[in-house]
């Protein structure tokens, strides 16, 4: 605990030094999520030395951690315990570390239906633009009051303050798993199935459909599975195999992780989020600007895409805009060209509001996600 005690205040000197010297940081752990945003620049400060775990109650399902440790040695870690983060982070690098989870606030296929990683933060420890350390939320004795800032850190990729700590609540794994596997419907009618179907008063975490078809996964009693899924197989009334509890989750571990979306030459990846009942007309207009392979996740909520990077990302945005989507490039590219579709007035009027009053001089990953982060002048 020492050690840990010491890398944090050595960060905290850091970010002191930093303001002394009214020098940008650049914050990174693992490295795994520096193609999204644009690339900030700073002195580096590597937050991988602060690693560890600080406290894990099974019996409380709380985990306490460092945000430099591993993603994969605290899925490790639970997974003794029968345990698990059911907003299931995707990793996509073997150095993934759950600061930079956290930071980007990245969810898997789970959280149309066990919410986002942010509605799993308890608490977080972080050190603000003033130097200061501070604890919010979780187990904590003293809470800072004004913003949530557990929910306001969750997503800002850095743009706000050092995380230092972070408390998150874990849930025991189900008993069982099974995956539905529907072929041969259209992109419409597979989305249209998804949305009834995540309406239905049954154990679905899983809803998502590409070219090949559409996918339910389904958890729990290993007797209410079997019946929910035989459910579902008579629903949908068209060719359909079902998935086993191994073959599921490798299923859905190749799903989450994109392997199955492999940008190639002249292409890159692409993330939208918005209504459902918008994602077939967003898709078709993608059509037009050269989308070449898509999958959507979440219930229809999240739509996967290779885009050619040609198009350019403005274009992108403006198309994601007008059908009421969120859209996420994934390529760090020039510091001029919006990684992230722009946030409407009130939104920057708020991002605005939180820098002023976390990171008043703009030391922190200035330019990550939009010009307005820049207020360093």
């Amino acid at each position: 605990m020492t050690e840990l005690s010491n890398a944090a205040d050595a960060i905290r000197q850091q970010v002191c030094q930093a303001l002394a010297d009214d020098a940008a940081l650049e914050i990174f752990a693992g490295r795994t999520k520096a193609f999204l945003g644009r690339t900030p620049t700073g002195v580096p400060l590597d937050l991988s030395a602060l690693s560890g775990v600080v406290s894990y109650e099974p019996g409380e399902l709380i985990l306490v951690a460092r945000p430099g440790t591993r993603l994969s040695e605290l899925e490790a870690l639970l997974d003794g315990e029968r345990q698990y983060f059911a907003f299931e982070p995707p990793a996509w690098g073997a150095a993934a570390t759950i600061g930079g989870t956290v930071a980007c606030n990245l969810s898997g296929p789970r959280r149309f239906k066990m919410g986002a990683l942010r509605d799993h933060l308890l608490g977080i420890e972080m050190i603000d633009g003033h130097g200061e350390r501070i604890r919010a939320g979780g187990k904590v004795v003293k809470n800072v009051t004004g913003y949530d800032l557990p929910k306001v850190l969750a997503g800002s990729f850095g743009t706000l303050g050092v995380l230092t700590e972070v408390c998150l609540k874990v849930w025991p794994r189900p008993e069982c798993e099974m995956t539905l596997a529907v072929r041969g419907l259209m992109p419409g009618a597979a989305l249209e199935r998804m949305i009834e179907w995540a309406a239905r008063p049954m154990e679905i975490t899983g809803l998502a459909c590409d070219e090949a078809g559409l996918v339910a996964r389904v958890e729990g009693p290993e007797p209410a599975v079997r019946a929910q899924i035989e459910t579902l197989r008579a629903a949908a009334g068209v060719d359909s195999a079902v998935m086993a509890a191994d073959e599921s989750r490798a299923f859905w571990r190749h799903w989450r992780e994109l392997e199955w979306l492999v940008p190639e030459s002249g292409t890159q990846r692409w993330r939208f989020s918005g209504p459902p009942t918008r994602m077939v007309r967003l898709m078709e207009a993608l059509k037009a600007e050269g989308l070449e392979r898509w999958g959507l996740d979440w219930a229809g909520g999240l739509l996967w895409a290779l885009l050619p990077i040609e198009a350019g990302a403005g274009l992108i945005h403006r198309v994601a805009a007008r059908h009421e989507a969120l859209g996420w490039r994934f390529a760090a590219g020039p510091r001029n060209e919006e990684a992230f579709t722009p946030p409407n007035g009130g939104v920057v009027r708020m991002n605005q509001m939180l820098k002023r009053s976390l990171d008043p001089q703009g030391i922190f990953n200035p330019g990550k996600m939009f010009a307005l982060d820049e207020v360093r002048k």
